[in-house]
């Protein structure tokens, strides 16, 4: 015999669920960061942005990982880990050319850096291959590129997952586990102490799969995104978590809106775009664009 009546049982289920959630979202907000954030006022992920449907890309499969933006057309350049491909993206979604990678392995990154210039990453060999890329490009293969070893191979597949090269100050690389936000000088003469805070950073998050360079006049910031924490954290050069936001539905944003999201960029507007396995593009719109 139940001690309840049927109406007295959705109630105590519906308090049961709200406490739980309440809990979980609290526990993520105490969690997602060991840093004290301080509210950035050009990147304030949580207000200024507008987020959209997670769409589907038809034509690519699976594996699409990394991503940036490409100013001169206005495209996403997105690339695929296996195959290893180049994908142009429109920034509605919309797949409008594959270039093939031969004899690349394991690309998980890729960053614009001039002109028809981007640079690829390769997860397991760590290494950083300069790449160029016009109207005409279908195939590039690995021994016509300058490729820079930025670290030891590895076995496992839990190192290079996100690039991003400044002109001022070099590349900067995240590392998916442990997660850290890593610094590589182009140049021997670079006072490498500067970055010591930020290399230090410790996000309390699950891995880090995305890296991009914002630009903010003078002054420049990364832009760090997590798989397994579903999140989204802007980071100044001195090391301060300056913005972070959930990647959710929900009460809470407790529901992950993407499967696995892999890579992030930023147009000129300040748009994000976050792509992520197996073929997902999710757009946060930024409510006043950086130029108006």
């Amino acid at each position: 015999m139940s001690f309840f009546s049927n109406k007295t049982k959705s109630r105590l289920w519906i308090t049961a669920l709200v406490i739980t959630t309440a809990l979980s979202g609290c526990l993520w907000f105490s969690t997602v960061s060991s840093a004290k954030t301080v509210q950035d006022s050009q990147w304030n992920l949580q207000q200024d942005y507008q987020f959209g449907n997670v769409l589907t890309i038809d034509g690519i499969e699976d594996n699409l990982s990394g991503l940036t933006y490409h100013p001169q057309s206005g495209n996403l350049y997105g690339v695929l880990n296996n195959p290893e491909q180049i994908v142009v993206i429109s920034k509605t979604g919309e797949l409008l050319r594959t270039i093939d990678l031969i004899g690349f392995s394991d690309t998980e990154s890729i960053d614009y850096v001039k002109d028809n210039i981007f640079i690829v990453g390769e997860e397991r060999l760590q290494t950083i291959s300069f790449i160029t890329i016009d109207d005409l490009t279908t195939q590039i293969h690995y021994q016509d590129v300058k490729t820079i070893a930025v670290s030891s191979p590895e076995k496992e597949n839990k190192g290079l997952e996100g690039i991003a090269i400044s002109q001022q100050h070099g590349l900067f690389m995240v590392r998916e586990k442990p997660s850290r936000i890593l610094h590589f000088s182009l140049s021997n003469d670079k006072d490498e102490s500067q970055f010591d805070a930020m290399r230090n950073l410790r996000l309390d998050v699950g891995d880090f799969s995305g890296l991009t360079l914002l630009n903010e006049g003078s002054e420049q910031k990364l832009l760090v995104l997590s798989d397994e924490s579903y999140s989204l954290h802007v980071i100044d050069l001195l090391g301060q978590e300056r913005s972070r936001v959930r990647l959710g539905r929900g009460p809470f944003n407790l529901w992950p809106l993407m499967r696995q999201p892999e890579g992030v960029t930023a147009d000129s507007d300040g748009n994000i775009y976050v792509v992520g396995e197996p073929n997902q593009l999710l757009i946060l719109t930024r409510k006043t664009p950086l130029n108006s």
